[in-house]
């Protein structure tokens, strides 16, 4: 019997697909998402024929249909991103103090952490500096916590392994008092563990969905699966459950740029309390699963 998991594929699946691109596109995933001006606004990873990466606009008023600007983001770069020409990709999206802040990971000497600021996502500035590598999937808490700014992070091993973390910053500039967060560890995310969508807030803790891989005998396979942490403390783990939440079983998720790759960068409540998790499919397309907080705090015994 299969286990009743909270999360549901919408029906509209894939609903962005490299040819509705406005531009030369060959793959769009991974893409972070925010509630902004009564709409769904989502930064987009698109790659084009040259496998280049770019940052795009779109927005949706039902979070289902998506309008898509045809320009790139201009977004600042550090003296070693230009040095280096940096690959960007996988951004997050976090609302924090009136801003919204994105992490992204950045190619540069390696695979690091950057950040930037925005308040109306047409004027970007950086904040900070880029973080030693190898890094990336950075997920921005949206509020400080006993007074210190924190982030979700997942620095990765020599053998592309990696553990999640979360590290506290009094600036935004300086980041330090690394911690480990202790997952359940299962035969599905038993080689990678990471920050999937922004930590979301709740009475009972700060509610995470996270990937998780396995490696099988062809591919190394990505799953989705939720986690609550301490509201004071996110490096204490409230509940774990084994279990995944979303695995890739359709062809869209199975068949493309990676097969077998279902993977989160951003997760948007909408006004009637649905929870849409946008997420890659196959690192090749857009898709949507749906939920709703209450239904994942129940999936986590609370």
């Amino acid at each position: 019997m299969k286990l009743n998991v909270p999360l549901v594929r919408h029906p509209a699946n894939p609903i962005l697909t490299p040819d509705q691109m406005p531009f030369d596109c060959m793959a769009v995933y991974n893409s972070g998402a925010v509630w902004f001006k009564d709409r769904v606004l989502m930064i987009l990873r698109a790659e084009d024929s040259r496998r280049e990466n770019s940052f795009y606009l779109a927005t949706s008023t039902d979070g289902i249909k998506f309008d898509v600007s045809p320009k790139p983001i201009d977004l600042p770069r550090s003296p070693l991103e230009v040095k280096y020409d940096t690959t960007r990709f996988d951004v997050r999206i976090t609302p924090l103090e009136g801003s919204f802040y994105l992490c992204y990971a950045s190619w540069a000497a390696g695979c690091s952490i950057a950040m930037a600021r925005t308040d109306d996502f047409e004027h970007f500035e950086a904040v900070g500096s880029l973080s030693l590598p190898a890094n990336r999937n950075a997920a921005l808490f949206p509020r400080k916590i006993n007074g210190r700014y924190a982030r979700l992070e997942r620095p990765q091993n020599q053998d592309g392994s990696g553990r999640m973390w979360v590290n506290f910053s009094p600036d935004l500039l300086y980041w330090g008092d690394a911690r480990l967060i202790e997952l359940t560890r299962t035969r599905w995310n038993g080689r990678k563990l990471g920050a999937g969508a922004i930590p979301i807030e709740t009475d009972a803790g700060w509610l995470e969905i996270y990937h998780g891989t396995t490696m099988t005998a062809s591919t190394e396979n990505y799953y989705l699966g939720v986690v609550l942490l301490d509201l004071d403390d996110p490096s204490k783990v409230i509940a774990s459950p084994p279990q995944f939440i979303l695995e890739p079983r359709e062809v869209y998720e199975c068949i493309g740029q990676v097969p077998n790759v279902v993977f989160t960068a951003g997760a948007v409540e909408m006004p009637d309390g649905m929870l849409n998790v946008y997420y890659g499919g196959a690192d090749t397309r857009m898709c949507l699963a749906q939920t709703t907080v209450k239904q994942l705090l129940s999936f986590c015994g609370k």
